[in-house]
Order: C-alpha cells, then structure tokens, then sequence
C-alpha cells in the first residue's frame, strides 16, 4: 500500500520525545511500533551484527527475543558503514511499492540516529555492547557489499541481504562471509543462481497453483449459469478474477527473482 508523505509525517511526529540515554531498549521498540502501524505488519524487526559477526536479533516492535528477516528489508547505516538491518514482515504476500521503500528507509535512519546517539552517550547493556561489536564490523562488511554490487548487479540493499542469507545456508557468520567475498572466494555467482533458482521455482508452482483455482471457479460459474443460479454464478467469476490478480502478483515475483538475490 503506498505510504503518503503526509502519513509518513505524521507516523514520525506522534513519537514524542525519545531518549536512548535512559532507556534505549524501550525507545527502539517504540519507533519500531510506530513502523509497524505505519506498515500494517506483522512485525518491524532490528537486527545488529553481534561479537561472532552474525546478523542478531537487537529488537522488535512485539518485544519477540527472535527476528528474522522480513518480507521487506533494509540496511541500517551509522558511521558510513551497515551494521544491521530494518525489517518488516507481513503475515501474507505483499507487493512493495516505491514509497514504502522509502519510508522503512526514513525509519532505518532515524534507527541509526538513535544508535549514533546511544554510542555518543556511552550507554551500556546488552544493546550497547551488541552495537559496538556491529560498528567494529562494518568496514568489512561494506567493503563485501561493494563487491557484490559490482561483481554481481546487485544494489547495496540486495547485497546486504545476499550477505546474511548466503551466510545462514553456509551455517558461517556474517562477518565470515564478507571476509570470503573480500577475499576473492568464487561463491557469490554460484550461490545467487542457486538462490534465483529456488525462488523461480517456488513462484512457478504459486502461479500454477492460481491458475489451477482460477480455471476450478470458472468451470463452477460456468456450471451455475447453466442451472439458472447467476447470483453463484458471479460469485465464482469474483473468486477466478481473484486467483488472476494473484497470478499477476506471483509472476511479478518471479521477474524479482532475476534480479533479487
């Protein structure tokens, strides 16, 4: 759904006063509840690079002690570097627009502000420790992300989340994996087709799947026009209508799949 400057505006302004000096734990989650009622999502979830390099859960707008990556997802920067990721997830498929890309952007900033802040302000405890570790980091793993954009077509986004997903098929951390693709390991090329392939594959079973519903609901409306029942009859072809605009979706996903990884 697209998200008006004006909503976005207003999101930002209802958040009051916050301040990670006296409880950063508390304040993080109240920006990331604001994000979630904007999204109209399941959850908005931060992750931090942690001591062992890995992508970990930092916070959530549900206070849940687990966050994976969501279904829209973008790097959160501090001192010129990525040190985690913004996270949104929604219980069912949804096709993003340009202006909620920029508004999870908005609120991946206003998160880094709030980092910046906490590490000017020498705050201490688990948050604190988990975001010195994700600032130590970030040079490799920036210096990773530019590779890939270069090597493999990607934008920095997308080579953020090839980073952390090539990292939890391999069972390595993060920081593991863009120590490898800085070091020159050919694996970034054979494990994005592997990734572009399971996700054309997945899209394609989706599609046929719709299809399948849509052909089903035709034939019935077809088979309650003949015994005279036009009210079933159009209730069928709204249920077919429904499964088309769904193949639309699905096979918009699977476009993305060439280009995501």
């Amino acid at each position: 759904m697209p998200i008006a400057p004006a909503q976005l505006a207003t999101s930002l302004g209802a958040l009051g006063p916050l301040d990670v000096e006296r409880d950063l734990a508390g304040t993080l989650q109240q920006v990331l509840r604001s994000a979630k009622t904007l999204f109209d999502a399941a959850r908005v979830g931060l992750m931090l690079v942690d001591e062992d390099g890995a992508l970990g859960w930092a916070s959530s707008s549900d206070g849940m002690a687990e966050v994976r990556s969501g279904d829209l997802t973008v790097p959160v920067h501090v001192g010129g570097g990525p040190v985690g990721t913004l996270d949104v997830s929604v219980t069912a498929p949804r096709r993003w627009d340009d202006s909620e890309v920029a508004a999870l952007h908005t609120y991946a900033g206003l998160v880094a502000s709030l980092l910046v802040a906490a590490v000017t302000a020498r705050v201490t405890g688990r948050l604190a420790d988990q975001l010195r570790a994700a600032l130590e980091h970030r040079l490799l793993i920036e210096q990773a992300v530019e590779i890939l954009v270069d090597r493999e077509g990607l934008d920095a986004q997308g080579a953020l989340a090839w980073l952390g997903a090539a990292a939890r098929s391999s069972g390595c951390p993060l920081i593991q994996m863009a120590r490898d693709v800085v070091g020159g390991a050919p694996l970034p090329s054979d494990r994005l087709a592997q990734a572009r392939a399971q996700r054309r594959e997945a899209t394609d079973l989706e599609v046929a799947t719709h299809r399948r519903d849509s052909e089903l609901h035709e034939g019935a409306a077809r088979g309650y026009e003949r015994r005279g029942q036009a009210g079933r009859a159009q209730t069928e072809r709204l249920q077919a209508a429904a499964a088309r605009g769904r193949i639309i979706d699905a096979e918009a996903e699977r476009r993305r799949a060439d280009s995501e990884p």
